[in-house]
């Protein structure tokens, strides 16, 4: 009887490690130098990704775009961009895979949306002009 209680009682603390992990462990992956992702407009290239598939669900994805095809893109999904006044800053895929998160990329020409939560979830997506590139950072907290 003692062995099955036991045995029962490291079952749950399994179980229980086994969600933590899946819930906040790192299943992180970057992908860098891609010709199409999905969810991401068909005319984007060089694209740069960094995604977490835990329950932060972080997704950090930047490409170069023509300004006419991300606005268009983001018409598409509802995202009401408007010109960057002053300066505004985003996240890049590569800074999150290197460690560097609190690294924003400054853009000082371009578009900008933002929609976020009271958690720091939501999405960001901006156009830089000087560059050519799209950044979308989206995430669930």
């Amino acid at each position: 009887m003692k062995c099955v209680l036991i045995a029962g009682l490291a079952v749950c603390v399994l179980g229980l490690l086994l969600l933590g992990w899946s819930m906040f462990g790192d299943h992180s992956s970057f992908q860098t130098g891609l010709s199409h992702f999905e969810g991401l407009p068909p005319t984007a290239s060089d694209i740069t990704v960094y995604q977490n598939r835990n329950l932060s669900g972080v997704l950090i994805a930047d490409f170069k775009i023509a300004e006419l095809e991300f606005v268009s893109f983001a018409a598409e999904k509802h995202w009401v961009v408007q010109p960057i006044s002053g300066s505004a800053f985003v996240f890049q895929a590569r800074a999150f895979h290197e460690g560097r998160p609190n690294e924003k990329k400054e853009i000082t020409d371009g578009l900008y949306y933002s929609r976020r939560a009271d958690n720091g979830g939501g999405l960001t997506a901006a156009y830089d002009r000087k560059d050519g590139h799209a950044y979308i950072d989206r995430s669930s907290r």
